[in-house]
């Protein structure tokens, strides 16, 4: 026979408090656990929707509880933040005909910038020397020439 949902409700809510009580980390992070036990619990406790929202949010609430006890982790993940600082361009970045130059004009090192440029071009070279070398070798069926 299924187990009522005020009873795995109660159930759940008592395992969060004892978790709280008998948290290993800090203070802050126990009281964090208590405080949001309890306004999750307020926040619906009046729900009186489908069978399938009470037990989305009692999985929910067993999920977290699983991850607070078993990797030490209080607060839950922040699942769509950005990790990242995104900073649009002042300016949109110049890309000319040889993007070595471009990049060596924005490097401090100036030496440095100029060594990363011909290195740059010789690569290209080499690259356009294989490709055509390719190309030669595919119109003469193969073979060597």
């Amino acid at each position: 026979m299924a187990v009522p949902v005020r009873q795995q409700s109660l159930s759940l809510y008592r395992r969060l408090l004892r978790a709280s009580r008998q948290w290993q980390g800090s203070k802050e992070e126990a009281d964090y656990i208590a405080q949001e036990a309890r306004q999750q619990f307020r926040e619906h406790q009046h729900s009186t929707g489908s069978p399938q929202e009470l037990a989305h949010l009692l999985e929910e609430g067993e999920n977290r509880l699983a991850i607070a006890l078993h990797y030490g982790i209080a607060f839950p993940r922040l699942r769509h933040a950005d990790q990242w600082d995104k900073v649009p361009y002042v300016e949109a970045p110049k890309i000319e005909a040889a993007p070595e130059e471009a990049v060596a004009s924005s490097m401090k090192d100036k030496g440095m910038a100029v060594k990363l440029a011909a290195a740059a071009r010789r690569r290209r070279q080499r690259l356009a020397q294989q490709q055509q070398q390719q190309g030669d070798s595919q119109q003469h069926g193969g073979q060597a020439v």
